[in-house]
């Protein structure tokens, strides 16, 4: 018998293994596999990109490869696995999709205990572990699950509430600004903050601003890293929003060029003009209203984000401006944040801050962050944080409050 700290040790390098496929298994959950017997890995794998092959079926394939081994050379190509232990960060799935059911895979190739993290909390892909029970195979779940639901929080969160998990991510100085009073801002934090920021835009399926940032900045938004971090063929762009109430934002703008991909997604209200509307639609761009904001300024961000869960969007990064951010902290709508520090004093009573909306009227209306968690990035300090949602502020779940929302596509609840 396994200990259960061996279990751990297993289910670790099973979530280390789900995450190399961070930004690339969207709509699908990140899921890790490793397959051990008499104490030695003799297989892993992982789900690589959205449509491919599970994590349980690359690690049995990855067993199946290593019969050819010297030192493990058989004529069965189950010889490895055949009475060794799978442990995969979440549960094995147990339908017809894209693919087979691992379920089956697994059973087929002789594992005799299967050791999952995480419970699959879709309940179309959901079922495999007590079927494998069923077939005599020995089960043990719930090893290292809390670290596995963070790894896919973002899926979790979409499958619970039927909208996207949002970050606010901001780069500030000591005192919360994030520009000089005249409106400088590149570059307040340093490169490796710039750096671990693009590692998150490669993880999530878009990022938001507002009008004021694309033409202030004329952004590119997308994913620029060193192929020491990510491979280039491995880089996946994740889609603009751009929020424009009237259409200010200019046709010359880089997030409007007809050649970028994936295309940019254009959200605004009945303000603006017919003309530039058709002109957007004329170019290939996904044009959407909403209502305008309850205090007559920017958009709806509820129904913002119902337009997103609708495009099959599980997580979207706000990166400006203050008033973007403002307005969906004070909906409370925001989930979690990505705060970079830098060790500057910018100063300045008009110098701007994070959040631009109204802010809260007392230290009790203020927005609690939990699970705090700071990191050094060369001179600059990350601090990343849960976002408590009150009572009030709690979003309803799939099926319940919220029938009335349009429902997703039928491929984001689904593990293919």
């Amino acid at each position: 018998m396994i200990a259960v700290q061996s279990h751990e040790h297993y289910m670790q390098y099973a979530l280390e293994l789900a995450a190399r496929g961070s930004g690339c298994t969207s709509p699908n959950p990140l899921v890790g596999s490793v397959i051990v017997r008499d104490g030695i890995i003799v297989g892993q794998g992982w789900h690589a990109r959205y449509g491919h092959q599970h994590a349980e079926v690359n690690a049995l394939l990855n067993a199946a490869q290593n019969n050819s081994h010297p030192d493990w050379k058989a004529d069965n190509r189950h010889a490895l696995t055949t009475g060794a232990t799978l442990y995969v960060t979440l549960e094995p799935c147990n339908h017809h999709g894209l693919t087979p059911p691992c379920s089956q895979a697994i059973l087929d190739a002789g594992i005799r205990h299967v050791v999952y993290a995480l419970a699959d909390p879709n309940p179309k892909a959901a079922g495999g572990a007590q079927w494998l029970q069923s077939q005599g195979v020995q089960v043990t779940h719930g090893v290292l699950e809390q670290e596995a639901m963070h790894q896919n929080r973002f899926f979790l969160t979409f499958l619970r509430t039927r909208r996207p998990h949002v970050i606010a991510k901001s780069a500030t100085s000591l005192d919360g600004r994030i520009a000089t009073r005249t409106g400088d801002s590149q570059w307040i934090t340093g490169p490796e903050a710039r750096a671990r920021g693009h590692e998150l835009r490669q993880a999530v399926d878009a990022i938001m601003v507002g009008a004021d940032t694309v033409i202030a900045d004329d952004p590119a938004l997308t994913v620029r890293l060193p192929e020491s971090v990510v491979a280039a063929e491995a880089v996946r762009h994740p889609r603009p929003v751009i929020l424009d109430r009237t259409g200010r934002v200019p046709l010359s703008a880089a997030l409007l060029d007809e050649k970028r991909s994936p295309r940019t997604l254009i959200i605004t209200t009945d303000q603006m003009d017919k003309d530039h509307r058709q002109t957007l639609k004329a170019r290939g761009f996904d044009v959407f209203s909403v209502p305008p904001h309850t205090d007559g300024c920017g958009t709806s961000p509820r129904a913002v984000l119902e337009i997103l869960a609708q495009q099959g969007i599980q997580s979207v990064l706000i990166e400006g401006g203050a008033t973007v951010q403002g307005v969906f902290r004070d909906a409370g709508l925001i989930d979690e944040i990505w705060c970079f520090i830098a060790p500057t004093l910018i100063g300045g009573r008009n110098a701007p801050a994070s959040f631009g909306d109204l802010g809260s009227d007392s230290l009790g209306d203020a927005t609690t962050l939990s699970d705090v968690q700071l990191e050094v990035t060369g001179k600059d300090i990350l601090v990343r944080a849960k976002v408590v949602h009150r009572q009030h502020e709690q979003p309803p779940k799939a099926g319940l409050e919220q029938a009335a929302v349009p429902a997703p596509p039928v491929f984001i609840n689904t593990r293919n």
